[in-house]
């Protein structure tokens, strides 16, 4: 009779966070909610490894803003995907495909890369006003 039974849900174990709210969901099973927050634990993220889009997002902000004054040919493009990968990680973590720990990264690379994106442009109007005046200086 014992052995008709269903395998019992697999449970967290020490040091797995809610993607929501970061608890320690230590001993809660799957399909079970989040004491702490109620959001449904869909599945156990990663306990050490890091996003790779939180990281990507990282060091692309850093490189459009260590490039803004290169008249936004190189950190544009660079400050844009820091962006964009850094809600592709933001929507991993929420998945729980990721731990929350990358959400710190995440948010760092988007900060860079709205800063990148601003120094950017300054540097490419700056290019522009350049050419607008030598090619009016020829004129």
């Amino acid at each position: 009779m014992a052995e008709d039974l269903p395998p019992p849900p697999p449970q967290a174990k020490s040091g797995v966070r809610c993607a929501s709210c970061g608890f320690d969901l230590v001993g809660v099973a799957l399909g079970q909610r989040c004491p702490e927050c109620g959001t449904p634990v869909m599945q156990f993220a990663a306990n050490s490894q890091t996003s790779g889009k939180a990281v990507t997002s990282l060091v692309l902000g850093i490189v459009g803003l260590a490039t803004c004054f290169s008249y936004g040919v190189i950190g544009m493009p660079c400050a844009i995907l820091a962006i964009i990968f850094a809600r592709k990680a933001e929507l991993q973590v929420q998945a729980g495909l990721a731990p929350v720990t990358s959400l710190g990264l995440a948010k760092g690379g988007r900060i860079c890369g709205w800063i990148g994106v601003a120094l950017n442009a300054i540097g490419l109007l700056v290019a522009f006003g350049y050419i607008f005046v030598i090619v009016m200086s020829l004129i």
